[in-house]
């Protein structure tokens, strides 16, 4: 049997296969397509309401394949929206435990790869993803940070936005040249959280003339987001649909200052250094 903290599951149940020469992919031999089926049926009752009947097949299917770390990752979910984030929490860090377990001996942190393209490797990701957040969310910052740096060393393409989470941790433990590494691993990239989190990293690191040059190119992609952060008071826009941000929308600067707004606002004289960029401009 393999073993993973307190999870078990059958010899060959699921293992991790090198594809390439610095990729791999998680294999599970034994969820077949009926399985598949039966499992994506209980996401969509659960996406209509039958919260019930959901966590009944994610429950049994978890005990019949403990392997299915899609399953464990999805109940996880339904119970920390309803309200059992304990529960949630442990079910995260076991999977997460029995995943890296599978990792093999040559797979090496920084150089190996699991990437987003390849669709075995997505539960996974996604479950560790979650973890991180539940480490976020509790305030334990550096534990979140080790685990978005890894997401973010073993799919580099970063198709879960985990960047973003790297640089509010790195600015929450006041390490603004580690917010710069990220920026310079993503020179053209068009998240808020980037172009902006590069000019207040250059700001706070005492190189004034770096930051307005930063700070002009990310309000000439993303006006609206300066435009908020120098508001004296930050109203919620009307139209905001949960799990849907606008491109340069009111909606998207909105979440920006809630999630980014208070590194701003805890670094002397930054909102002011954006007032007077946009007096400029």
């Amino acid at each position: 049997m393999g073993h993973s903290k307190r999870m078990c599951y059958p010899e060959g149940a699921i293992g991790v296969a090198q594809v390439g020469e610095k990729e791999w992919m998680f294999e599970y031999p034994r969820l077949n397509w009926e399985v598949l089926e039966e499992f994506h049926d209980a996401i969509e009752h659960w996406r209509m309401g039958d919260v019930a009947f959901a966590e009944e097949v994610y429950r049994q299917m978890i005990d019949d394949y403990p392997e299915f770390i899609d399953a464990h990752h999805h109940l996880a979910l339904l119970l920390s929206q309803t309200g059992r984030g304990e529960e949630a929490f442990r079910i995260w860090q076991d999977v997460v435990a029995m995943g890296l377990d599978c990792l093999p001996k040559e797979f090496e942190m920084g150089r190996d790869l699991l990437c987003w393209s390849i669709l075995e490797n997505r539960p996974f990701l996604r479950a560790y993803h979650s973890f991180g957040l539940e480490y976020l969310g509790r305030g334990e910052i550096e534990k979140a940070l080790e685990i978005f740096s890894n997401i973010l060393a073993m799919n580099p393409g970063d198709n879960q936005g985990v960047r973003a989470l790297v640089i509010d941790c790195d600015f929450r433990l006041n390490r603004p040249r580690d917010v710069l590494a990220v920026c310079e691993q993503y020179p053209d990239d068009g998240m808020e959280q980037v172009v902006y989190g590069r000019a207040l990293a250059l700001y706070q690191l005492g190189q004034r003339v770096k930051a307005e040059e930063a700070l002009s190119e990310a309000m000439e992609f993303l006006p609206l987001v300066a435009q908020e952060l120098v508001k004296g008071r930050h109203r919620k826009p009307k139209d905001l649909h949960p799990g849907y941000v606008t491109h340069g929308g009111a909606d998207q600067a909105y979440y920006y200052w809630i999630e980014q707004g208070p590194h701003w606002k805890n670094t002397p004289g930054a909102l002011e250094f954006v007032r007077e960029c946009l007096n400029k401009q």
